[in-house]
């Protein structure tokens, strides 16, 4: 009989190496609770989304994904616009779209509720083609991100390093925003487009975003010197980032980044490159999650 249910994993989330505990505990809670389910090991990049695309083959009636921004971002894209929904285990080392959503972090409750009642459908968006759930970017958050994804270690305190050692050196850039038929050039330090309010660990980028309102927020931050950075930082944390000069936001439906050269953006930290520019858009309603509960922003 084919599982009703399909946990994948990502043994790499977090912190490295705790995969194969984390499946044995996931394997101990199905036996517990008596579920239709399997749990699976990922392997490599992009194992993720093949997983999840033969389960849907299958007739999987929900898929559940174990680990952090990035692997949630595997499987999900393989299920916007179908009606199978999607739990999450956030084990990651921001967990940005898990906090937006009030999502358990201990793994024991967070497994309870990946497969509750409680299912409602969230806006997602796309970048070239790519989608993405919580937050896609140019500039500074994509070359951290870019510095983070080359390095050897995880966790929090792995990606401050590499944000630290980025506000050394990084610069300004210039763009220019093709939206609602007006072109706006812009030099600018980083541009984040965010499904949800933050990047994770409580660091909001967009602190008025939702998943129900069919756009995105467009966060556009002008060059604020090596000390106007870290009172950014603050800002983030404390929820306050529009009350800076530097910053300019809104909401759009699409819209399109033209670049003077090559460079290369994230989506969910996964980095990829671009030639030319970047085309952004929201899907409203386009994918079923598990809830902890009925009211979320």
């Amino acid at each position: 009989m084919e599982p009703e249910i399909v946990f994948i994993i990502n043994p790499n989330s977090g912190k490295r190496g705790k995969g194969p505990i984390r499946k044995e505990k996931v394997d101990a809670f199905i036996r517990k609770r008596g579920l239709n389910a399997q749990a699976v090991l990922t392997e490599r990049a992009g194992h993720a989304s093949e997983i999840a695309r033969q389960a849907l083959e299958q007739g999987v009636e929900r898929i559940v994904s174990v680990g952090g921004d990035g692997t949630l971002n595997e499987i999900a894209k393989v299920l916007v616009g179908t009606k199978v929904p999607l739990g999450l285990v956030p084990m990651g080392s921001g967990n940005g779209l898990a906090r937006h959503l009030n999502l358990p972090l201990r793994f024991e409750e967070a497994l309870e509720v990946s497969v509750g009642e409680r299912v409602a459908s969230i806006d997602t968006a796309e970048a070239n083609g790519h989608p993405f759930f919580n937050v896609m970017g140019i500039g500074l958050d994509a070359e951290i991100g870019n510095r983070f994804n080359e390095s050897k270690g995880r966790g929090f305190l792995r990606y401050l390093k590499e944000g630290w050692d980025t506000l050394f050196y990084y610069r300004s850039s210039e763009y220019t925003l093709v939206r609602e038929g007006e072109t706006k050039k812009v030099d600018a330090y980083l541009i984040a487009i965010a499904n949800s309010s933050q990047y994770g660990n409580n660091a909001y980028i967009a602190p008025d975003a939702s998943l129900k309102d069919g756009e995105f927020n467009c966060i556009v931050i002008q060059y604020p010197g090596f000390v106007g950075a870290l009172v950014l930082i603050w800002r983030m944390f404390s929820k306050s980032i529009y009350t800076s000069k530097k910053v300019e936001a809104f909401c759009e439906e699409s819209m399109r980044i033209k670049l003077n050269h090559p460079t290369f953006f994230h989506v969910d930290g996964e980095i990829l490159r671009c030639r030319s520019g970047i085309d952004i858009v929201s899907r409203p309603q386009s994918l079923r999650l598990v809830l902890p509960s009925d009211d979320f922003a």
